[in-house]
């Protein structure tokens, strides 16, 4: 097993709620129904919901799967959405990412334990909020900023949804062109956003390098910390150096790698909660 070595630095911020915990998709993938399937990752999504496809043309196909196979998700997944018939292509979300029974997993449960004060996700589903689902935590999505502000100043604890819930299949980001469109529309959440990353230590768990999510959001808020002050994502072993490099100096982002395999991705996260919360204890924080 490859153990996260993690930094003293990190646990320490953490421990004094200094930083904020960011969930992607690799977080929700943990969770299962009873038949027990996961939700799906970006991959199987973008494979599946080719099927609603309205005539397609083989040109369409070669170039959504030519994006696929080059992991511009992006970009396959705005052809996708453009080709598809709306009312399908809701549904279809729905059926996935709201009625597909997941249950919190120990991941889910370890980041809840670790009691972070601000919890941000682009994740859609309802998994991590129905966890939290208790009148210490409050849930706003982008479009409510003005009370995700006066909460961040209150005792609760406070989940972000930064690409919305899928309550409201019609206010998610989930493509390019939507991003860049509530930019326009909320200009101040994408402001805020920027704030926290100069204010706080981040640690991004359950992405890969080359998810359109985080992407997205590191276009907002690139450079808004010096190297004294890095933040931290946890990956799977086996990124390219050049590329961990190139996240380094560009978004001031250091890789922390677990492996071989996804599921030593639980453990790692059990030791950190252990870690957090065994120097609340030793040093006595609230």
């Amino acid at each position: 097993m490859s153990k996260i070595d993690w930094p003293e630095n990190l646990i320490e911020e953490i421990a004094y709620r200094r930083s904020i915990l960011f969930l992607g998709s690799g977080v929700s993938a943990t969770a299962k129904n009873d038949d027990g399937n996961s939700p799906e990752t970006w991959g199987d999504f973008l494979q599946n919901i080719k099927s609603l496809i309205t005539n397609p043309k083989q040109e369409d196909m070669e170039y959504i799967d030519r994006m696929i196979d080059q992991e511009n998700y992006l970009l396959a997944l705005q052809a996708i959405y453009d080709l598809c018939d709306t009312g399908a292509y809701s549904k279809y979300l729905k059926d996935n990412f709201a009625r597909g029974g997941f249950k919190p997993s120990l991941v889910h449960k370890a980041i809840k334990d670790i009691d972070s004060k601000i919890v941000i996700t682009t994740n859609f589903d309802k998994i991590y909020d129905n966890l939290c689902n208790q009148p210490q935590y409050v849930i706003y999505d982008y479009q409510k900023t003005k009370s995700i502000i006066s909460n961040i100043k209150s005792p609760e604890n406070v989940i972000i949804k930064a690409h919305g819930s899928i309550d409201d299949t019609d206010e998610i980001i989930f493509t390019a062109k939507q991003y860049f469109e509530k930019q326009q529309l909320f200009p101040d959440f994408y402001s805020l956003l920027k704030s926290l990353f100069q204010t706080y230590t981040v640690l991004f768990l359950g992405y890969s390098l080359s998810d359109p999510d985080i992407n997205l959001v590191l276009q907002t808020i690139r450079n808004t910390s010096n190297a004294a002050s890095p933040h931290y994502i946890v990956v799977k072993k086996g990124i390219s150096r050049h590329l961990m490099k190139h996240w380094e100096e560009t978004y001031n982002i250091r890789c922390l790698e677990y492996g071989p395999d996804h599921e030593k991705f639980g453990e790692n996260i059990e030791e950190l909660k252990n870690l957090v919360l065994g120097l609340r204890d030793e040093r006595q924080i609230p």
